[in-house]
């Protein structure tokens, strides 16, 4: 390669490598990425900003026609506010595996019936422990017990008595001297069936102990064997042998594997071993897992475009999600991540890999500047790696990638030029979709509102998935906001249903008048509420007090009001407070009187100070918390640094500590309580701007000072 994302000398790749959480298949984890119960969280677009994986599952998921671990659909969108696009914690801690999964191993059930044939059924609890794939004891696993145990009971040559002895030994072996005593007394006639077994036990003893050049001379003379198990299996051992020695050097700095340190002799007789089994047994009973450890050795032998080929191949074989997904999670840990996972230099593309190719471009372009110390994708990286999508026959991949770097760059001109619009999505292609998706975000990048409303309009009618509706909906609410026809969101007719969306407008954008129409015509309970909880707030907040004692009877509007946790942000039952659990020796009365003193004088000391009390005590406020993040550009333009939905106690406390006309009861508390708002941390608790330390000291001096005698002046201590 010529351009600066070339494959370059081992140094200068070295110092490109600045920034690893920049190119990182995802910024940040939220569960362990393919784990049970830990749903795919990116949007249903291919993007820079998805992790990597995802963009390879979502691409290979719709090309094998298999089920992605999405979040739960709502039974009903217009009455949940569940369903969003990010993690999805509590999915993963609260998961419970199906039934299935816990059900016993087939392998385990073979070798308990083998043992049963063979007479040993006393032994059948005997299975070892799986541990990591760069130890030799992987396949101390029960099926290949029951694969040795099966050869046993196939082969008529083999005496009840030699197949007995055999298995016993057999369950027994784990490379230690003891084991090959066991071995050593095995007494069967030279040259025969029962003696190449034995000798079968003796090699696999060496390579469980770690003697991998006893063990190799042992598997090449059984592989010569008539018997037709050990020869094969012979050969397949040769394999994993030749790994083995070629990694048990690897040790790094601190004991972790180094691939750097693989031996390649070895590990290039693994790779001559393994093309040998896969030419002799093409579909041998070790033919799918010498495949996998063909992965293995390209990966010891770092040759990325073979190893990327290889998981392409893998990738279109995979039979269903989960087997997908390990692939996935390897091909991101060995390949695509190796930067991160292995600190090793950039995978930038393979020729015969386009999938690979096309999401790692994705991955580079996640950084928009290209400099001397910053790997990424430009222009002429795109011209290098078109070969691979013309050969594929997949130019399509080729002609997005130029689309989002057009896009990456502002270029939003380009984009709207060389993306079509259309009327009719197609089912099951997520790359159409987000060329669609591109060119309205281009849209709406350039402020075109009204092209951009009837885009995501044209688009959210004509696709029947789930994901991509929610998309389309976050989208096009988000465009209505910036074009302020708020109003069109609650339209009758209005496309945007989910609740989630119309719930953080209803909080962020709506004015009095749209929350109580709300509150009277919107289409159900978990939405009236919303409404109203917000509007009594804003009214509290905003001082129209008259209006809270008006507004609270609209509460007839809703048949049922919704008590749960999950509309727990927006209980109407808040309101109900009855001037309870005050400090001892400050005593208000209820909400509604305290109100009700407010509409006729709205500087009444005691009744501003009530006031603070509810919101303190109730912990009242318009919250974001059930309705943010996860919604895209709707969680942008719905963000605002001064959120009307925050009181401000504090406020209340100044107007009282000011006044000249506040009893010295209510001055003394508004004091105490104006200093309290900075305990213990030193920030503001209270909402409104914050006061400095001086300032606190002066309320801290004056209580002191002119209220000596009150309970409060007595009670603190400090200031903060």
């Amino acid at each position: 390669m010529v351009s600066r994302v070339c494959r370059c000398t081992t140094a200068l790749i070295f110092s490109l490598i600045v920034s690893k959480t920049t190119f990182a298949s995802s910024d940040e984890s939220s569960c362990p990425w393919g784990a049970p119960g830990c749903l795919i969280d990116s949007l249903p677009v291919l993007d820079v900003s998805n992790d990597t994986r995802d963009n390879l599952l979502r691409l290979l998921s719709e090309k094998n026609a298999l089920s992605l671990p999405i979040q739960p659909i709502p039974a009903d969108f217009t009455r949940s506010r569940d369903f969003y696009f990010g993690p999805h914690l509590d999915a993963w801690y609260n998961f419970t595996p199906p039934a299935e999964q816990n059900a016993v191993q087939p392998a385990i059930v073979m070798s308990q019936e083998a043992l049963s044939h063979l007479g040993l059924a006393e032994m059948e609890a005997n299975y070892r422990d799986e541990y990591s794939l760069e130890n030799r004891f992987v396949s101390m696993t029960a099926q290949s017990d029951a694969n040795f145990l099966s050869a046993l009971l196939a082969d008529g040559s083999l005496t009840p008595e030699q197949q007995h002895a055999l298995a016993k030994v057999r369950l027994l072996i784990n490379g230690s001297k003891d084991s090959q005593e066991k071995i050593d007394v095995l007494d069967f006639p030279a040259d025969s069936t029962a003696d190449q077994f034995k000798a079968y036990l003796s090699a696999a003893n060496d390579f469980y102990g770690g003697h991998y050049a006893q063990a190799e001379t042992r598997w090449l003379m059984l592989q010569e064997s008539q018997q037709p198990w050990l020869a094969e299996a012979s050969s397949y051992m040769l394999i994993r042998t030749a790994l083995n020695k070629s990694s048990q050097n690897a040790t790094g700095e601190y004991g972790d594997f180094d691939v750097s340190k693989v031996d390649q002799q070895a590990a290039k007789q693994a790779l001559k071993w393994a093309n040998d089994y896969l030419h002799h047994w093409p579909a041998g009973q070790y033919s799918a897992s010498t495949t996998g450890l063909l992965r293995r050795i390209n990966w010891y032998l770092q040759d990325g475009d073979t190893l990327a080929k290889l998981y392409e191949t893998a990738f279109t074989e995979a039979k269903d999600a989960d087997s997908l997904i390990a692939l996935i999670a390897e091909n991101d840990n060995k390949l695509q991540s190796r930067d991160i996972s292995w600190n090793d230099a950039f995978y930038l593309y393979s020729p015969e890999a386009p999938l690979i190719t096309f999401t790692q471009a994705l991955r580079l372009m996640r950084n928009a500047d290209c400099g001397e110390q910053q790997l990424c994708a430009d222009k002429t990286y795109l011209a290098e790696i078109k070969p691979v999508f013309e050969q594929s026959d997949s130019l399509k991949y080729w002609h997005y990638l130029n689309q989002m770097l057009a896009y990456q760059k502002e270029d939003y001109a380009q984009v709207i030029n060389d993306i079509k619009p259309v009327s009719h999505l197609p089912e099951n292609d997520i790359l159409a979709f987000s060329e669609q998706a591109l060119y309205g975000n281009a849209l709406m990048a350039q402020q075109k509102w009204s092209q951009a409303r009837d885009h995501w309009s044209q688009l959210l009618a004509a696709t029947q998935n789930v994901e991509q509706q929610q998309y389309l909906q976050s989208q096009l609410a988000a465009t209505l906001v910036q074009a302020n026809n708020i109003a069109d969101i609650f339209a009758t007719n209005s496309p945007i249903t989910s609740l989630r969306y119309r719930s953080a407008v209803l909080k962020t954008r709506a004015d009095a008048e749209l929350l109580r129409q709300q509150v009277v015509s919107a289409p159900n309970n978990e939405e009236r509420t919303i409404a109203l909880h917000t509007l009594l707030m804003r009214d509290l907040i905003e001082a129209r007090y008259a209006d809270w004692l008006a507004d609270k009877a609209l509460a007839d509007h809703i048949s049922q009001p919704v008590i749960s946790d999950k509309f727990a942000d927006v209980s109407l039952s808040v309101f109900d407070w009855a001037g309870d659990q005050t400090e001892n020796g400050y005593f208000c009365p209820s909400l509604t009187e305290t109100v009700s003193i407010l509409s006729k004088n709205n500087r009444d000391g005691h009744a501003l100070i009530c006031l603070g009390e509810f919101l303190r005590i109730r912990d009242a406020s318009i919250s974001l918390w059930k309705d943010t993040p996860g919604n895209i550009a709707l969680d942008t333009v719905t963000f605002d640094d001064k959120f009307i939905g925050q009181p401000s106690r504090q406020s209340y406390y100044q107007q009282v500590i000011v006044d000249t006309k506040s009893e010295p009861e209510d001055k003394s508390y508004a004091l105490y309580r104006a200093i309290m708002c900075y305990a213990p941390s030193g920030y503001n608790d209270c909402g409104g701007a914050d006061v400095d330390q001086h300032e606190r000291k002066d309320w801290f001096t004056q209580l002191k000072s002119q209220y000596p005698g009150s309970l409060w002046a007595q009670k603190i201590k400090f200031y903060w």
